[in-house]
């Protein structure tokens, strides 16, 4: 017990030993733990992240179905996911969705075994039939998880990452680990962890028997003396080769002839080679920097010398920033015997140096004004931007308040929030009206971050600041452009809209009574057309200033269009609103307008419809208004006509508007259908298949529709450029689908009409279109007719060109409808005049219908272009354009209009001279504008 008493305080120290041997254990097998979780997190995260760049594009969307992947496909992502896991730890990976409650794999990587078998390797549309029911949350939270689980492929663990298609549709992203491989490893460091421990606990013993015997410790007294001594050398010796070792600057020692004999670990790792490699290297006869060689003889020489500067190793290859410091050493008798070298690679430090310059550089000739205050505002520095924005110079602003720019334009407010909130510690961005040192206040954009430092405490502000007057001015101007018409200062159809939207909710919500007219000038095209734009233009000026000194000053009065007007009519009733459009009637007839010593009158038609709670919506409002005006002027012009329900005159137009709506319907709901009509040569030499693409709209109780029926509404209402959009679309996907079997095509005809003559959307649109689906443009036609090419000549001939040279073909449909149309044939690069058929179905009976015929045909030919004659009814009519010399026919007495797919199981035209029955139908209801 005396003994105990004697040594408790080593007892004590052992036992405090001990137990910091086995918390360092513990704490060291957590750590690790950590570290491994982190990086298998890591790695599971990347991988799941991955698989959407190995899948095709659009692979996930809302349309995916079992169906939607061949199983050669579905082999072929599963080797590609299979391939990636080969490179890393992950087992699985894949991915799932959700339909119907049910949760499915739509790819998935696959085992070794199942490689090498080639077994269960689609997987797409498999149900995930023993899924853990926290990844239905993962699909209902949206938020990555990772989850420990147990299936029939054994237990992982697993990342699950929602991701989402481009179309919005939600799949997950999943990687999957081993529990065994994530135990191996932890079992891997918990061993090396425990054989530590062992080790330090064994180092124990001896020091307990050591300090425990009494004895032994007096007998071994007088020996531990001496080899404290000795270990006191050895260690010191020791030290000095451990600080050498161990230095944070590269050491070497070389002998007398340049030849390296000692390196340490830090001049080995700036070198960038092993000691073996270092040792015995002659830096005088290697050496190939001339300053670096110098400063090592110079050393040789007894002098100490130094190198700064880039040097790449010799040995090691590697490029750095250096500076080395070379002193030379001495025997014990004064002769020199080598030198001692001290590299310190400051590459990064010169790099730091390099970017600090960098970004100052930056920061001096940004195009932002930059400030730097301290805490209290006290500017400190400026960049010239800032300094030329403000018209102080630094000397001028440096140690002033930053409120030596306030202008007492902005409000207190905007101030007390500013500092409230960099002085809390985050960023504040807005605008501050501040005064240059002239005098003149201008608009700054500002944005002002506080700079922490390494205790969270704010040292200083950064403040950058934009003049936006200028912007600001601009984009008030093009506000202003956007809701207004530039000609005449009134509002703008969109602006106007914007205002008509508000009055009919008003009606519908509050049951007000309002008013909309509609004005259409009469004789507008006259003036414009005699006298020129410049004179139109004057013309809507000088009426748009007296309507609005007639109206009352709470109607709106917008321009709507070219020649059209509106007025809106605030709580206004029909009769008061009659008023108004009369005094306004009045006022245009009795307008005269003076043009280079001419006087011209106009006259206006007037649409007049009520806005009240049974009006309808805007787009009801505005066909009711439209209608009447049009009434208005197919009654006569010059007059107004007011909008009823029971108006026999414009049940027509409501009639059009229904087919407004069923054509947008259809277009919505993708109801209108290609049919093929063939035009055939008339000369005996062979020629491939020409077909003619028409349209047909398919009701929503299955009727068929032609053309002639709804596309006069669509023409009135601006629907015609979206129905050729959908026609030229689905026959590029109809010609690229069956572009194979169609080897015997010449081309196909499809009709344009006129509104998309001057769309360049379009135009690009089609040229992009025939590149991507790498269809041969040499097989298509476009169709105009000769009216809609007049009229927009200009746009006409901008949109043919670009086409042919793009390699398309031209025809210009209907052609004779006006003698005019000879003098702009030649200004059009068409290569077809499809001759008008009101021409060819009486050419037998009417010898002028003969001779137009005939004169159109030659002119073609002399033109180089070729003929098409259309409405060919009969065997007689195709006989008699035979003799005149037309290359081609169309018309029911060559075929029918027929679902575009029928052709493809036709005879070749120029295999089969059969003609058909004769037709049931007249063909005059195809339209021309588009078939």
């Amino acid at each position: 017990m005396q003994h105990l008493k004697n040594n408790k305080h080593i007892y004590f120290a052992i036992a405090l030993y001990v137990t910091w041997i086995i918390v360092f254990s513990a704490f060291n097998y957590y750590q690790d733990k950590k570290q491994i979780y982190s990086t298998l997190d890591q790695q599971l995260e990347s991988a799941a992240l991955t698989i959407p760049l190995l899948l095709p594009n659009n692979f996930h969307n809302k349309a995916i179905t079992k169906d939607g992947l061949s199983e050669q496909q579905d082999k072929e992502i599963t080797l590609k996911l299979s391939e990636y896991t080969h490179s890393n730890p992950v087992a699985y990976i894949y991915t799932l969705i959700l339909q119907d409650e049910k949760i499915f794999f739509t790819s998935s990587s696959a085992s070794d075994q199942a490689l090498e078998k080639h077994d269960s390797l689609t997987s797409f549309f498999e149900q995930y039939d023993d899924v853990d029911p926290l990844v239905y949350q993962v699909f209902r939270s949206g938020e990555t998880s990772f989850l420990e689980y147990t299936d029939k492929w054994g237990r992982f663990r697993s990342i699950f990452i929602p991701l989402y298609a481009e179309d919005g549709t939600v799949y997950i992203a999943g990687a999957d680990l081993p529990i065994n491989h994530i135990q191996a490893l932890l079992s891997k460091n918990l061993y090396l962890t425990l054989v530590i421990s062992v080790l330090f606990l064994l180092l124990v013993y001896p020091l307990f028997i050591l300090l425990t015997s009494e004895s032994r410790r007096m007998a071994r007294k007088l020996e531990q003396r001496i080899e404290q001594r000795t270990s006191e050398l050895v260690q010191s010796e020791a030290k000095l080769n451990s600080i050498v070792e161990h230095s944070p600057v590269g050491i070497f020692h070389y002998n007398n002839q340049g030849e390296l004999i000692k390196t340490n670990k830090r001049f080995e790792d700036i070198i960038g080679a092993q000691k073996d490699k270092l040792i015995g290297f002659n830096m005088l006869t290697h050496l190939k920097d001339p300053e670096m060689l110098e400063a090592v003889r110079q050393s040789l020489a007894g002098n100490i010398s130094s190198f700064d500067g880039p040097y790449t190793s010799v040995t090691g290859n590697r490029f750095m920033y250096l500076h080395g410091d070379f002193v030379p050493l001495y025997s014990s008798n004064g002769d020199i015997e080598g030198g001692v070298g001290v590299y310190d690679d400051r590459t990064d430090i010169q790099r730091n140096t390099d970017n600090l310059k960098k970004l100052s550089m930056v920061v001096e000739y940004s195009p932002n004004g930059i400030l730097i205050t301290d805490i209290d505002g006290t500017i400190e520095y400026i960049n010239p931007k800032y300094s030329q924005m403000i018209g102080y110079s630094s000397v001028e602003v440096i140690g002033k308040k930053t409120n030596i720019l306030n202008s007492g334009e902005t409000d207190r407010t905007v101030y007390e929030t500013l500092w409230s909130t960099i002085l809390s510690g985050q960023e504040w961005c807005g605008e501050l009206h501040n005064r240059k040192k002239n005098g003149e206040l201008f608009l700054a954009q500002v944005c002002i971050v506080p700079i922490i430092n390494d205790d969270g405490v704010i040292t200083h502000f950064i403040g950058m600041q934009e003049d936006v007057t200028e912007v600001r001015m601009a984009s008030k101007k093009i506000s202003f452009q956007a809701k207004h018409d530039m000609l005449t200062g009134l509002i703008n159809r969109y602006e106007f809209e914007n205002r008509l939207a508000l009055l009919v909710d008003d009606a519908q919500q509050n049951n007000a009574t309002h008013a909309l007219c509609f004005l259409d000038l009469d004789q507008f095209k006259i003036i414009n057309d005699t006298c020129g734009h410049v004179a139109g233009d004057e013309l809507l000026r000088q009426l748009s200033l007296l309507l609005q000194k007639t109206i009352q000053s709470k109607d709106i009065l917008a321009r709507i269009g070219g020649d059209e007007f509106a007025i809106l009519m605030e709580n206004c009733n029909l009769e008061q609103a009659e008023e108004t459009a009369n005094t306004v009637l009045e006022l245009v007839k009795k307008f005269q307008f003076m043009w280079m010593k001419n006087s011209f009158s106009i006259g206006v038609s007037i649409g007049l419809t009520q806005i009240s709670k049974t009006s309808g919506n805007i787009t009801e409002v505005l066909i009711h208004a439209d209608s009447a005006c049009y009434a208005a002027k197919d009654l006569g012009r010059n007059r107004i006509h007011i909008y009823h329900s029971d108006d026999a005159l414009l049940a027509k137009r409501d009639g059009e508007f229904r087919w407004v709506n069923e054509i947008k319907d259809a277009l919505n709901e993708n109801r209108f259908e290609l049919y093929a009509q063939p035009i055939v040569s008339l000369s005996d030499v062979p020629h491939k298949r020409i077909y003619e693409v028409l349209l047909r709209l398919r009701t929503k109780n299955g009727d068929i529709i032609p053309p002639g029926t709804f596309f006069p509404a669509a023409e009135r209402y601006n629907l015609s450029q979206p129905i050729d959009r959908w026609v030229v679309d689905h026959t590029f996907s109809w010609l690229k689908k069956h572009l194979p079997q169609l080897d015997d095509l010449d081309h196909l005809t499809i009709n344009l009409s006129g509104a998309s003559l001057g769309d360049n959307e379009l135009l690009r649109h089609i040229m992009q279109q025939i590149k991507s689906d790498n269809l041969p443009p040499g097989k298509i036609q476009f169709e105009i007719t000769e009216t809609a090419a007049i009229s927009n000549l200009r746009d006409a001939t901008l949109f043919i060109n670009i086409l042919r040279e793009f390699g398309c073909q031209f025809a210009l449909d209907d052609f004779g409808s006006g003698l005019s149309s000879f003098a702009y044939l030649k200004n059009l690069s068409v290569s077809t005049l499809k001759i008008d058929g009101l021409f060819v179905k009486d050419i037998l009976n009417n010898q002028i219908d003969g001779a137009m015929v005939k004169s159109i045909n030659e002119i073609g030919h002399i033109m180089g272009m070729k003929t098409i004659a259309e409405f060919v009814e009969n065997d007689a009519i195709k006989d008699q354009l035979t003799t005149i010399g037309v290359d081609f026919a169309q018309g029911y007495g060559i075929g029918k209009p027929e679902p575009i797919d029928n052709i493809l199981t036709k005879t070749p035209s120029y295999q089969s001279t059969e003609a058909p029955e004769a037709p049931e139908a007249p063909e005059a209801i195809e339209t021309a504008a588009i078939g």
